[in-house]
């Protein structure tokens, strides 16, 4: 990590001497210390893909050469790929058993690699040694902290800075700690001392920048962002993040100006183009916004909230028949026959709908789309999309004939024997719409609450019991997001919460009733690796969708036969018994998730005898002297009293560690 780098300046200078004094006797040698200088040039401007790359030629050249090996160890943590840093880390101890600062850096890793007690051993050998060593005691805090013991974490950091009062990263870490617990003021007092103490370094210019965007004071940010690059001109760090500020405040001409600069001289920069394109969108430009959000993908392919912007850019501004919608579905189609191929079939339909949305009348995607839930056992839903298909003018032989023997297979289903089509039926779902508040996200990506706010919404549309109306996620505050969904007469409202780093991604979803704006239930997901962001996503609808208890209308009655709208489908099988509540008897739980009625409006009962995928029939049996079913009544599953659960917010899964890592000494 950074804060190591100063201790190896002087080995730096030392071991370049070595090599010059060996002089004409190894061109290898000369030619490793030019590649590792190389690193440590790239490792000083971010780029640590390029260091990686240059450590490592400098390996070829010298195998036991030490600074390298340290380098690489730095590069990975930056990285977050915890096990290549570790196997450099190693190799490295093993030339300089005894060095302090590679004990610590090994620690760090290890906490990555979520080993905390061997993390702990090797700081407290450390500070056995050395009982004053202020890198090893903030190794401990953020032992605690990868612990889930914040306040621990805040006492020793609290113990360092009494230490070391001049230490940046004391100071900055308290201050990002206390950010990350909700203690806003005391995050803006370490900040204003941090500033104070090192008005000169860069970072922490940057820093209390990017605190004062968080707390809505735009200004103040915009002018400590340009105090961190007149300390240090042409920092891409920098820039990207006055871009950032410019588009927060709507200055969009001059963050286009700004993040084009950086553009310019590094075209490799994901971070760059991913803001230029947002800012090319809100001018009003999308074919220059959808180009550099493809210069973002070309740098960096596994960037999903740049694919993300640029698909939602395509969505808002292109007709359905563009090729590139086209092109951009295609990417979809190929992932989800990737997942499919290897049965990961939830996968699989996330992605073929995500290439539906882009190209509605493609073919293909409607029929790998459909297959999906032919494989899942659902052949009438299956039926029903290929008629899709037909109804948009496809009439090919493998449609015609699909559809012709599934109509004949399913001749004697439920649905049929009682004249509906299931899966055109007014069914009852709960409203949830998706709001996002910036103020609480953590991103890397500029503005990005919006489009993760509408693929999380997304996710949530493909389940039969959810209702997502299309309403602008942004939201100034609870306040505001409460009052929409009241007014709008939703059922729930859900608040999406959002943490950024470089390669992990993690996010919390709360469910408040709209009716009350009480919260009701509270989910937290982490991912790492490729697709964390749609994976985090689906877990969340996921879990939000599992709350939704059925809920569905009795069709019709006949005597004591009758047919309700709720199926396999929906997760019924033969034999449940249900409850018939008088119509609009059926309302939400006001303190938790689920539903309830009153006994004096349940009018009769339901058992299944037959089940469709949509609809099942079953014995209509009436309470009390005189029968009072209708159709139209609401048919669900009993309720179980009980008290109801406290739901406490979940605890939030974030990148703290990461951010703390890239602290500077």
């Amino acid at each position: 990590m950074k804060a190591t780098m100063k201790t190896y300046r002087c080995t730096i200078v030392a071991g370049c001497l070595v090599l010059l004094l060996a002089g004409g006797g190894s061109r290898a040698a000369a030619d490793a210390r030019g590649a590792y200088l190389a690193g440590v040039a790239a490792q000083g401007t971010e780029d640590f893909e390029l260091a990686v790359e240059k450590y490592k030629e400098a390996l070829s050249l010298n195998p036991v050469y030490l600074e390298p090996l340290v380098g690489l160890a730095q590069a990975f943590l930056e990285l977050e790929e915890y096990d290549e840093a570790l196997t450099f880390v190693v190799k490295a101890r093993a030339l300089d058993r005894n060095n302090p600062d590679l004990a610590v850096l090994e620690g760090r890793i290890r906490i990555g690699l979520s080993d905390v007690p061997a993390a702990r051993s090797l700081f407290m050998q450390v500070l056995a040694r050395q009982p004053n060593n202020v890198e090893a005691q903030l190794g401990m805090a953020e032992a605690s902290i990868a612990e889930g013991k914040p306040r621990n974490a805040l006492t020793q950091y609290t113990q360092t800075l009494a230490l070391a009062p001049e230490s940046t990263k004391a100071l900055l870490s308290i201050a990002m700690l206390y950010d990350e617990t909700g203690d806003e003021a005391s995050a803006g007092t370490y900040y204003e001392l941090a500033l104070k103490s090192h008005a000169s370094d860069p970072r922490v210019q940057l820093a209390a920048a990017s605190w004062n965007a968080t707390q809505g004071n735009l200004s103040m940010a915009e002018r400590r962002a340009q105090t961190a690059l007149s300390l240090k001109p042409g920092w891409d760090q920098a820039q990207i993040a006055l871009g950032g500020i410019l588009l927060a405040e709507a200055r969009y001409p001059d963050a286009i100006m700004t993040l084009h600069d950086v553009v310019t001289t590094n075209r490799d920069d994901a971070g760059a183009w991913y803001s230029l394109g947002l800012a090319y969108r809100k001018s009003g430009d999308p074919a220059k916004a959808i180009s550099s959000f493809a210069s973002a993908l070309h740098a960096r392919p596994d960037d999903e909230v740049a694919r993300l912007a640029q698909e939602n850019t395509a969505i808002e501004s292109l007709p359905m028949d563009d090729p590139q919608r086209k092109t951009m579905a295609a990417f979809h189609l190929t992932q989800g026959k990737a997942f499919e191929d290897r049965s990961f079939l939830e996968k699989a339909l996330a992605e073929y709908r995500r290439a539906l949305i882009l190209d509605p009348t493609s073919r293909d995607a409607r029929v790998a789309y459909a297959r999906i839930y032919k494989s899942l056992g659902f052949p009438a839903k299956y039926l029903s999309e290929l008629q899709v298909l037909a109804k948009l003018g496809v009439n090919d032989t493998f449609v015609s004939d699909e559809i012709e023997r599934l109509t004949s297979q399913l001749a004697d289903s439920v649905s049929r024997a009682w004249g509906y089509d299931q899966y055109n039926l007014d069914r009852t779902r709960y409203t949830v719409p998706v709001f996002t508040i910036a103020s609480a996200d953590r991103l890397r990506h500029a503005l990005a609450g919006d489009d993760l706010a509408r693929s999380f919404a997304s996710l949530l549309g493909r389940y039969d019991a959810l209702s997502v109306p299309d309403v602008p996620p942004a939201a100034t505050g609870f306040d505001q997001a409460f009052r929409t969904a009241r007014t709008a007469g939703d059922d729930y409202f859900a608040i999406l919460t959002v943490d950024e780093a470089d390669r992990s991604f993690a996010a919390t979803v709360d469910l408040y009733l709209a009716r009350t704006g009480g919260r009701i239930a509270s989910f937290a997901a982490f991912r790492t690796g490729n697709d964390r962001v749609r994976d985090a996503l689906m877990k969340l609808a996921g879990q939000v969708a599992d709350l939704m208890l059925p809920r569905g209308n009795l069709l019709i009655r006949k005597f004591a036969q009758g047919a309700i709208d709720l199926g396999t489908f929906q997760g019924l099988k033969k034999g449940d018994a249900l409850v018939i509540v008088r119509k609009g008897g059926v309302r939400l739980q006001a303190d938790a998730p689920g539903i309830t009625y009153d006994e004096k409006d349940v009018a009769g009962d339901f058992k299944v005898t037959a089940v469709d995928e949509a609809v099942s029939e079953g014995t209509v049996s009436y309470r009390g002297y005189f029968d009072y079913v209708n159709a139209g009544d609401q048919v669900v599953f009993a309720v179980k009293r009980a008290p109801p659960p406290s739901v406490a917010p979940a605890q939030r899964t974030g990148n703290i560690l990461t951010r703390l890592f890239r602290i500077g000494g």
